[in-house]
């Protein structure tokens, strides 16, 4: 083009020349032709390789498109990028099948809901769940289980929640989380839904057993003195038809104890209808600042009088929790009698509480003894009902606070190493972001 153009301008101003200057001119029309054309080849090659990535269909060999010598490093950097591209994509969809055979494989309800409500994602177990073959929307739900799609919509990320489920003639008792994350900008919601049922009757016979070895324990105990004694007295009766003053001060004190045992096996039975009769907890916001205030003050008397280091730290000092004031109260107040009298025995009476938010934000309270500890044997038994290494004790403290606890949707739990104290950690599950 440069020497066309060249030549054209030498011969311009020659008159005997213009059948040459015409076909100059023409030749030049023709090479910014063939310019633009070799520029929009490589346009079109561009646009095809950005459409193919589009629609992600990497099929087509550049290479083999023309035969442009000039476009050899360009194709062939075009057919290694698609083939890169494909392999990627053929590892995402492995993986992506993978997951989904992971998924299918568990026995782990799982599915997954956008904004507007439709199920992005389902495996197998939760249509078993459900009892049906395919789901499309939340709200068909309501269909076969009334104000179900409710639950769902309701349900706090990061805490669980039981859901009890009639499928057929199967009731099914589902431990339900949720977790929210977003893909390419849209929020999803992705749910697991856990048949803890056989987990729970296995831990409800063994509840079971083990209170009924209990009350057996405790009713034998108060029974078997009382038998005894009657037939002493009854037996004394019977060798004395006509009482006097010896044989009268032995039944009185006889029929004393008689009346005493049966008020203790009253208050026994008593203790134990409070236990399985907790009312319900009405949740309110509490200040747990404001709730160590409170404590402080009513066992500053037991403190100084057993010359007791009792610190707290609440971590921000604003910290709030929601539940039932004086469920919590009475759990808390359970577990400092229980630390008070485990200090009793050493000489640095140090106990300490502290709250704070977890890595997960829930809330965790800790309470921390320097006593002789618990060992592991004990560690396994002190939330039975009934149950105490206390003469004084009644056995229902630390149960009565699990049961606390578990109605909050939080949990209780106790830690030690023999002879080095114990801590209780409280943590709940209605945490605030």
């Amino acid at each position: 083009m440069f020497l066309s153009g060249f030549i054209f301008l030498q011969l311009l101003h020659k008159p005997n020349f213009l059948y040459v200057q015409i076909l100059f001119i023409f030749l030049t029309i023709i090479q910014i032709y063939l310019l633009i054309d070799y520029l929009n080849k490589i346009n079109r090659k561009l646009a095809m390789f950005f459409e193919s990535v589009r629609t992600e269909d990497y099929n087509i060999i550049y290479r083999n498109i023309g035969n442009e010598g000039d476009f050899d490093e360009l194709n062939f950097q075009l057919d290694h990028l698609s083939r890169h591209f494909k392999d990627v994509i053929k590892k995402r969809e492995e993986q992506d099948l993978y997951f989904k055979a992971v998924i299918e494989h568990v026995g782990v309800g799982v599915f997954a809901f956008d904004s507007r409500r439709l199920i992005r994602f389902i495996n197998s177990e939760a249509l078993r769940i459900f009892g049906l073959s395919r789901l499309k929307n939340l709200f068909a739900l309501d269909f076969t289980h009334k104000n179900l799609s409710e639950f769902f919509l309701k349900l706090t990320p990061g805490q669980q929640q039981l859901l009890e489920l009639k499928n057929g003639n199967e009731m099914l008792q589902l431990a339900a989380k949720v977790n929210k994350y977003k893909i390419a900008g849209e929020e999803l919601n992705l749910v697991s839904l856990q048949n803890i049922k056989p987990e729970l009757d296995l831990k409800e016979t063994e509840t079971w057993q083990k209170m009924i070895r209990i009350l057996t324990h405790e009713i034998m105990n108060s029974v078997s003195p009382i038998t005894s004694l009657a037939d002493s007295l009854s037996a004394l009766v019977k060798k004395n038809q006509e009482p006097d003053e010896k044989m009268r001060a032995k039944l009185d004190k006889g029929l004393t104890t008689i009346k005493n045992r049966g008020e203790g096996m009253m208050e026994f039975v008593r203790k134990y209808r409070n236990l399985a009769i907790l009312p319900l907890p009405q949740i309110t916001e509490i200040s747990l600042t404001d709730l160590m205030n409170e404590l402080v003050i009513l066992f500053e008397e037991a403190f100084e009088k057993e010359k007791i280091n009792f610190e707290w730290e609440i971590q921000p000092s604003d910290l709030k929790i929601n539940a039932d004031r004086e469920q919590i109260e009475q759990v808390l107040i359970n577990l400092i009698k229980n630390s008070i009298w485990a200090v009793m025995q050493v000489e640095a009476k140090q106990i300490t509480v502290k709250a704070f938010y977890t890595a997960n934000k829930r809330i965790q309270i800790e309470i921390k003894d320097s006593g002789m500890g618990l060992s592991d044997d004990l560690l396994d038994k002190i939330f039975i009902p009934f149950f105490t290494t206390r003469s004084d004790g009644s056995g229902i403290g630390l149960s009565l606070s699990r049961q606390i606890m578990l109605m909050h949707g939080g949990s209780i739990s106790a830690h030690s190493d023999d002879g080095q104290g114990a801590m209780f950690v409280l943590i709940f599950g209605n945490a605030r972001n």
